[in-house]
């Protein structure tokens, strides 16, 4: 039988405003991470212009600029390091581990890790794609309210903020947490829950990748990192209602 959060009547909802690669490493990391535990809950990515998995960073039309970094790098399973080269291989691309991919390429992979991430979590954990934008969230005792960009408003169990750089893409709103955000960032403990003005690391507001205040852009590799440790936060203090570590 599937657990559920013992403070949830319903379903638990882990929300995440901003759809682009932080926000896809950290589903893909938090599906893999509680599927073998049969938890049922609901992820929903927010992407007010539909680039679900993609974001801004990584658009179908960037078919000839190249990435940055090379495909050993890229991965988005830090167990399967070679997982990228072997898509792209399997895609019919010629690759090896220092090939740079097209941004548009690996703006498909993530899409199709995503995908087939959340088509082995099912049934117990379902993925929703949802093209609005997230204005602001208050928290609320144990849960959170989103305000969305049409006017209505979502509670749910956690939220996490991968909007990207606030200088170009400010985050939402948000109530009850310490200062930051703006063109700072977000402040958060070192497992990306936001300090809320009480000075404790909330269990239902976090911050992912360049949203996060003094985040360094080592790329991939650090937001994946990140992705794999809020992954795991969010799994035990709000899935499975455990006491957060530091």
């Amino acid at each position: 039988m599937g657990h559920r959060a013992a403070s949830a009547g319903v379903e638990p909802v882990i929300a995440f405003a901003g759809c682009g690669a932080s926000a896809t490493l950290a589903a893909v990391a938090l599906l893999r991470a509680t599927t073998w535990l049969r938890l049922s809950y609901r992820i929903v990515l927010f992407d007010e212009h539909g680039r679900h998995a993609r974001g801004a960073g990584y658009p179908a039309s960037e078919d000839r600029r190249l990435l940055d970094a090379p495909v050993k790098s890229m991965s988005a399973l830090p167990d399967r390091p070679c997982h990228l080269m072997e898509w792209a291989r399997w895609r019919g691309l010629a690759c090896d581990p220092g090939t740079r991919l097209p941004l548009a390429v690996y703006g498909d992979y993530l899409a199709e890790t995503l995908g087939a991430t959340a088509s082995w979590a099912e049934p117990h954990a379902t993925l929703r794609f949802r093209s609005e934008r997230v204005e602001g969230a208050v928290l609320d005792g144990d849960a959170a309210e989103l305000g969305l960009s049409r006017g209505t408003r979502l509670a749910v169990s956690a939220v996490v903020v991968a909007t990207g750089d606030p200088r170009d893409h400010p985050p939402p709103r948000l109530g009850g947490t310490a200062a930051g955000g703006g063109t700072k960032g977000l402040v958060t403990c070192s497992r990306g829950a936001l300090i809320t003005d009480s000075g404790a690391a909330s269990r239902r507001v976090y911050a992912l990748g360049p949203a996060r205040h003094g985040h360094r852009a080592d790329g991939i590799p650090q937001i994946r990192a990140q992705a794999e440790e809020l992954a795991q936060r969010i799994a035990d203090t709000v899935l499975r209602n455990r006491e957060p570590t530091a």
